[in-house]
């Protein structure tokens, strides 16, 4: 942080007010309020950017997500024509455009996984159905995730503050195997958690009926902590529905800019 205060002027780029906090992943987020917020934002990081090129800090402009399931694609659409289609609808870069893969029913027709910017979302979920290819698909709004860490798999913690001594990174939400993603998986469910945990674990990892336990406080022992990370950039949670949250006087929330000193 003393380089980037350093490094940048914040007069130069017309911001008057600036908010810090800590990230859950251990990174530094700046919030820019006020009008015109997301232009000052965006000007601040490429600031940043620049002061910190040649390191090992990464800026980043993190933006609130929300997840949604685009069905009844045709055959013709692919992975592309479906993001630039969110993008086109929902009035964001297709760069910020996450799709997974198109998975056809029998009757063939598709189901795709996509996030995207919660502005964009709101605008989808609102139209209901947008024109992918030749197709009417219908938009559905996905409840937001729990969080959940990629280190131990379970609740409540990230990979930076896992207190588990358990490492199943890598492990197939689905059957639990290291030979496959939850995507390849064609076996019958067994739960990672709930398998090392000796309990029923007939299910894919956070189905109904997982009975992972909720995560305790403090790190892992000296010999198994995790080290702090040279740099990272904040992730944006996603959000449950697509509601735009406001502050307690009903304003918009300040936009946020990260980055690590």
């Amino acid at each position: 942080m003393r380089r980037a205060v350093a490094g940048v002027r914040l007069a130069e780029v017309g911001i008057t007010d600036l908010r810090y906090r800590k990230g859950q992943t251990g990174s530094s987020i700046l919030e820019v309020p006020g009008p015109e917020s997301a232009a000052k934002a965006d000007a601040l990081a490429a600031r940043l950017a620049e002061v910190f090129r040649g390191t090992d800090v990464r800026v980043s402009r993190p933006a609130k997500t929300a997840e949604m399931r685009l069905a009844g694609i045709d055959e013709s659409v692919t992975v592309e024509a479906v993001a630039a289609a969110v993008a086109r609808v929902g009035g964001c870069a297709v760069a910020g455009v996450r799709c997974g893969e198109i998975r056809r029913n029998a009757s063939g027709l598709g189901t795709a996984w996509v996030r995207c910017p919660l502005v964009a979302a709101k605008r989808l979920t609102t139209a209901g159905r947008i024109l992918v290819g030749w197709s009417s698909a219908r938009v559905e709004a996905l409840a937001a995730r729990p969080l959940r860490c990629f280190r131990c798999l379970e609740l409540g913690h990230v990979r930076l503050k896992c207190p588990r001594d358990a490492d199943r990174a890598g492990r197939c939400y689905g059957c639990g195997s290291g030979e496959h993603l939850v995507r390849d998986c064609a076996v019958a469910p067994k739960c990672p958690v709930c398998a090392d945990l000796g309990r029923l674990a007939d299910h894919r990892l956070g189905r109904k009926g997982c009975a992972a336990p909720p995560s305790r406080r403090g790190r892992r022992g000296r010999g198994g902590a995790a080290a702090a990370p040279v740099a990272s950039a904040a992730t944006a949670p996603t959000q449950r529905g697509v509601s735009q949250p406001t502050s307690s006087a009903g304003d918009p929330p300040p936009t946020p800019l990260a980055s690590v000193a």
